[in-house]
C-alpha cells in the first residue's frame, strides 16, 4: 500500500495539468471569495483577454503539434523530437503559453491574490515537471537533445 502511495503521490507531484487547473481554480477562487483585493476595475482588466487568448492559443498550437507528430505528452519516452514550430523559441511552449493564459485571467479578475497562481504556476512546473521531462528527452535523444537544450531556451 504504501508503494502505491509513493507512486500515485509521485505522478501527482509531477503531472502539469495538476498545476494548471489548480491555478486557474485559485485565481477564481480569490476573485469570489476575497473580493477586497479586487483590485483592477474594469475596462483596465480587460488586457487580461489579450494575454488569456495569446497563451489558449500558444497551448492549443503547441500540443496540436504533439498530437500532429503522434508523440508522447507526459513522462513517457516520447517518440518524436519535436524541434519545429514554437519549440525553435521555447523548450516548452506549451508550459508558456499556459502560464501566459493564467496570467491574462488573474489580470481579468483583477484580484491581486490571483496574481499570485502564474508565479506558482512558474514555480511547480520549472522545479518540479520539467526537469524529469528533460531528463527523459537526454536519456531518449542523447546529444541531439543537448545541442537543442543549448540553443533554445526553457522558457524564453
Amino acid at each position: 500500500m504504501q508503494v502505491i502511495k509513493a507512486f500515485f503521490w509521485q505522478r501527482m507531484v509531477t503531472f502539469p495539468p495538476f498545476y494548471f487547473f489548480s491555478a486557474i481554480g485559485l485565481s477564481i477562487a480569490f476573485y469570489f471569495l476575497l473580493p477586497e483585493f479586487n483590485w483592477v476595475a474594469f475596462p483596465y482588466n480587460l488586457i487580461g483577454i489579450i494575454l488569456f487568448i495569446g497563451g489558449s492559443y500558444l497551448l492549443n498550437a503547441s500540443s496540436g503539434l504533439f498530437n500532429q507528430k503522434q508523440t508522447t505528452f507526459y513522462l513517457e519516452e516520447p517518440s518524436v523530437f519535436v524541434m519545429s514550430g514554437f519549440y525553435k523559441i521555447s523548450r516548452n511552449p506549451m508550459y508558456l503559453g499556459a502560464l501566459v493564459l493564467i496570467m491574462g485571467l488573474a489580470i481579468l479578475l483583477g484580484n491581486l491574490l490571483s496574481l499570485l497562481t502564474p508565479l506558482l504556476f512558474f514555480i511547480f512546473i520549472n522545479y518540479l515537471c520539467i526537469p524529469p521531462e528533460e531528463k527523459i528527452m537526454q536519456q531518449t535523444f542523447g546529444q541531439d537533445y543537448l545541442d537543442y537544450k543549448q540553443s533554445v531556451r526553457r522558457w524564453l
